[in-house]
């Protein structure tokens, strides 16, 4: 990949924290920054990459949540990411960064492709779904200025659009976690309770792609190693239904109560299926089918509940 140090901004989050590990395992030189380094501030990216330097930015640092996190603090969630994504650019190209693997968003993709294989050269062309518009315009401004960056020969990139990435290190947040560290949660509260319901949102229908990090972990190596330019999706390429999910992490946990289903709250797209073809070219396929991943990150919640992240 390189013979120069390794930059992991947002290197404390699920994917991050799972990168490093695997990057140091590989005997690279890496350095990891979290939340501790404010990186909305241009000055405050600016020490960074001055003080790093590195060949290779792994650039993962980004205000997420969930749909409810998404839905109800827009303003924050653009302003955030752009201001992240454009100091941290800035700074990658003053120190001479050779190369970003830098973190898109799936849900990104035009609401007008609902139902509907997503290509990556369609992933700017058309309206994003609402519940999340504000955060997939920042995301997908970046993308913008990256391919301006290689077009003018500044430096390479491979811009990642990842399916429903869960596991270990997860934010599990009662309200700002995405769907899977929500529901692992809930349904561990309401076994350990003695509770004989759990609630999920929508009619259970919507279906998205679940990655687990592993196999996320591995297919962003080999593309880094690879050098590999341009979007790209990461994803299994088959969608399970949110009730599917659901009953899935309630066999894990051993919960057998009833599954109640909210129609009151937004439930987003109603399907999201990744093209898989590009990745599959680097000869990644992944390797941890949904009850597999569904366990380990039950078992890892269960394990870490008094530090487990909630952010």
């Amino acid at each position: 990949m390189t013979d120069g140090p390794v930059l992991v901004s947002g290197g404390t989050g699920l994917i991050g924290r799972n990168l490093v590990e695997r990057l140091k395992t590989d005997g690279l030189e890496v350095v990891a920054t979290g939340s501790e380094r404010h990186l909305r501030s241009a000055r405050v990216a600016a020490e960074l990459l001055e003080e790093v330097r590195p060949q290779v930015l792994f650039h993962l640092a980004a205000r997420v949540g969930g749909i409810y996190a998404n839905a109800t603090q827009k303003p924050d969630f653009y302003r955030d990411n752009v201001l992240i994504n454009t100091h941290v650019l800035d700074a990658a190209v003053d120190t001479g960064v050779e190369y970003v693997f830098a973190m898109g968003t799936g849900c990104a993709y035009p609401k007008r492709l609902e139902g509907r294989v997503l290509y990556e050269e369609d992933y700017l062309d058309g309206v994003p779904e609402g519940t999340n518009d504000a955060y997939a315009y920042a995301k997908r401004g970046m993308l913008v200025r990256l391919e301006a960056l290689r077009e003018e020969g500044v430096l390479d990139y491979c811009y990642c659009l990842p399916a429903n990435i869960y596991g270990p290190h997860d934010n599990f947040h009662p309200e700002h976690s995405h769907v899977v560290a929500g529901l692992v949660r809930r349904f561990v509260e309401a076994a350990d309770a003695g509770d004989d319901e759990v609630t999920i949102w929508g009619d259970g229908t919507a279906e998205r792609d679940f990655l687990y990090i592993g196999d996320c972990i591995e297919a962003m190596v080999r593309l880094a190693g690879w050098r590999f330019s341009g979007p790209v999706n990461i994803a299994t390429g088959e969608q399970t239904p949110i009730a599917e999910l659901a009953a899935v992490i309630a066999e894990a946990v051993g919960f057998n109560g009833v599954v109640e289903r909210d129609l009151s709250k937004p439930a987003g797209q109603s399907g999201r299926l990744f093209d898989v073809s590009k990745i599959r070219t680097t000869g990644w396929t992944p390797t941890h089918a949904l009850p597999e991943g569904i366990a380990r990150t039950v078992q890892w919640f269960r394990s870490h509940r008094d530090e487990v992240r909630e952010a």
